[in-house]
């Protein structure tokens, strides 16, 4: 059953809705430009300086990068990339999913409809959030599959199972809709792999993209589901989702392009990330900071999160 929805204008005037709403594309170009960037000196440092050391941060720089390439897959879903439409399903689809193994043409629904339901039976998410609380030694294993890699081998090989399942009344109708579907990731990692071969080494494909995928960027995705929505009292829309507060270090390694200011997006689903302070600040301003779900830290609600 859908859940009824607090209106934006209940929170912000008209002027303050405008002021988030603004979209500015050259944030986005440098958001891409950063996050790639980052990617090639994480895997430079480990090439001209080869070290246990180098190799262990290399591996948490290109996992929290390859999860702030899904984070401006999110913004692309909604549309708020970039102005043009079709500029911003291409950069989201071509620079940012495809090259992580998502896609915008399935996510895209999958996600307004989280948005629509959230918190409720028919939420596509809620699997996510309703078993918590847990105990720590539930999530310690939880972790321990994630930097392992079994996380990211269920993840992978569920979403290719699920495409090499594709129906067609003939094998040719067969293999045109599993190429429709996979046809992205294998140009763009065909790519990825040709450009770390000839300017570093073959080898850094696997070691330096596709183990920081499997490991860290499991976490990353682990903890920040914890923290959008799981322990939250759900009564109302300003508190069934959570605002998580943190340092610039952290904000970096986990929780880039604002993606933790998480109830601020749900309530202006218009509002680009980078707006997204500039919202949480209006919100406080006029007064609803005791409604709101906010914590100060990713450990307070990770304590939260393993009370049983």
């Amino acid at each position: 059953m859908e859940a009824t929805k607090t209106k934006p204008l209940d929170l912000l005037d008209k002027h303050q809705l405008s002021q988030i709403r603004e979209k500015n594309d050259f944030r986005n170009i440098f958001a891409l430009c950063l996050d790639w960037g980052l990617i090639v000196f994480g895997l430079s440092i480990f090439y001209y300086y080869p070290s246990a050391l180098t190799f262990i941060s290399a591996v948490i720089l290109i996992g929290s990068r390859q999860f702030a390439l899904a984070v401006l897959v999110h913004d692309g879903a909604h549309n708020l990339l970039f102005s043009n439409l079709k500029v911003n399903d291409f950069f989201s689809q071509w620079f940012c999913a495809y090259p992580i193994f998502q896609d915008n043409r399935v996510y895209r629904p999958y996600h307004l409809k989280h948005h629509r339901f959230t918190e409720t039976e028919d939420d596509p998410d809620l699997a996510l959030s309703a078993p918590f609380p847990i105990t720590k030694i539930s999530f310690f294993r939880k972790v321990l599959r994630d930097l392992t890699g079994i996380t990211g081998f269920r993840r992978y090989s569920q979403a290719l199972i699920s495409i090499l399942k594709t129906d067609g009344e003939n094998l040719p109708d067969r293999l045109k809709g599993i190429w429709f579907k996979i046809h992205g990731f294998l140009i763009t990692n065909i790519l990825i792999f040709l450009a770390i071969s000839f300017f570093f080494h073959w080898s850094l494909y696997f070691l330096l993209w596709w183990l920081p995928a499997f490991t860290y960027y499991s976490l990353i995705i682990r903890i920040r589901n914890i923290a959008e929505h799981c322990v939250t009292s759900g009564s109302t829309d300003l508190d069934n989702t959570r605002t998580t507060l943190t340092n610039p270090i952290v904000r970096f390694l986990m929780a880039p392009h604002r993606v933790n200011y998480h109830l601020e997006h749900h309530l202006f689903m218009m509002c680009p990330w980078y707006n997204l302070p500039k919202a949480h600040k209006m919100m406080i301003k006029n007064g609803f900071k005791d409604k709101m779900c906010i914590s100060n830290s990713y450990r307070s609600v990770l304590n939260k999160a393993v009370s049983a």
